[in-house]
C-alpha cells in the first residue's frame, strides 16, 4: 500500500504532497492568486472556474487511495470543515468526518488533466482563465488535481472502468456544478456517478505558467506546484 497521511494542511499520499487548506472552495480547474506561497497555509485563493463544458475529454481517473484513518488525528482529518463525500447513489450530501471515515471505511479517489490537455485547454477554450494567469504572474495558479472522498465501492468501479479520458465522462449540470462518471464494471449495468461541486474536494495540486510566448498570448510551459515545492 501507497504511504497515505493525512495532515492540518497537507494530504500526502506516495510522497507527493497536496494542498487542503480552502480545499471547500476549489473545483478542478479553479484558478487564482496561491496565497502565502511559502507558508504551511499556502493554497489557492480561488477567483473563478474553467467553465465546466470545457473539462469534456480530459478529465481522468488515477487511483485510490486506503486510507487507515484511525491512524490519522481527528483533528487533521476534520481541520477543513464542510466537507462532503460521495455515495453509491452519486449523491455528495453527506456530511464528512473523522468517525464517519473510520465506520465507513470511505477512500480517496484522484482525478487529474494531464499536462498536456491542460496546456491545450488553456490555449484553446479557457481564454478567460490563461488572461487571468497572464496578469497575475507569478502567483497565478490552475488546479490540475482533486482528490475526493468516497464509499468503497465507487472506488471500485472506477479503478475497474481504467484510467483513461475516454473512460469518463462529464455533462454539465451548472455553472459550478459537474456529473462525473464511469461504465459500470464487470456484469453490471449502467454508470456510476459522483458530482463535483463545491465542498467535494479533500485536496488538490495546481500548476502554474512557468513560460509563455513573447504578448502571453499562449502557453508554451507549465509546472506541476505540490505543497512545499513553490
Amino acid at each position: 500500500m501507497s504511504e497515505s497521511r493525512v495532515e492540518k494542511h497537507t494530504f500526502v499520499y506516495n510522497g507527493e504532497r497536496y494542498f487542503r487548506d480552502k480545499s471547500e472552495d476549489v473545483l478542478m480547474c479553479s484558478y487564482g492568486e496561491k496565497e502565502d506561497p511559502l507558508g504551511t497555509k499556502a493554497s489557492l485563493n480561488v477567483t473563478n472556474h474553467v467553465d465546466r463544458k470545457v473539462l469534456k475529454g480530459r478529465v481522468r481517473y488515477v487511483t485510490t487511495a486506503d486510507i487507515d484513518w484511525s491512524r490519522q488525528a481527528k483533528a487533521d482529518v476534520e481541520a477543513q470543515g464542510g466537507l462532503k463525500y460521495f455515495v453509491v447513489s452519486g449523491e455528495a450530501g453527506t456530511s464528512f468526518s473523522y468517525e464517519k471515515a473510520k465506520s465507513a471505511k470511505l477512500k480517496l479517489a484522484k482525478f487529474v488533466i494531464d499536462e498536456g490537455p491542460l496546456q491545450q485547454m488553456l490555449n484553446t477554450e479557457a481564454t478567460g482563465a490563461r488572461r487571468f494567469l497572464a496578469q497575475e504572474g507569478r502567483d497565478g495558479r490552475i488546479v490540475s488535481t482533486i482528490w475526493v472522498v468516497v464509499e468503497a465501492k465507487i472506488a471500485e468501479s472506477f479503478a475497474a472502468s481504467g484510467t483513461k479520458t475516454a473512460d469518463i465522462e462529464a455533462e454539465v449540470l451548472s455553472a459550478a456544478k459537474v456529473r462525473i462518471s464511469t461504465k459500470a464494471s464487470g456484469s453490471a449495468k449502467g454508470r456510476t456517478t459522483i458530482v463535483w461541486e463545491p465542498g467535494t474536494t479533500f485536496a488538490y495540486l495546481m500548476h502554474r505558467v512557468s513560460k509563455w510566448n513573447k504578448d502571453k498570448s499562449r502557453v508554451e510551459e507549465l509546472d506541476i506546484d505540490a505543497k512545499g515545492l513553490n
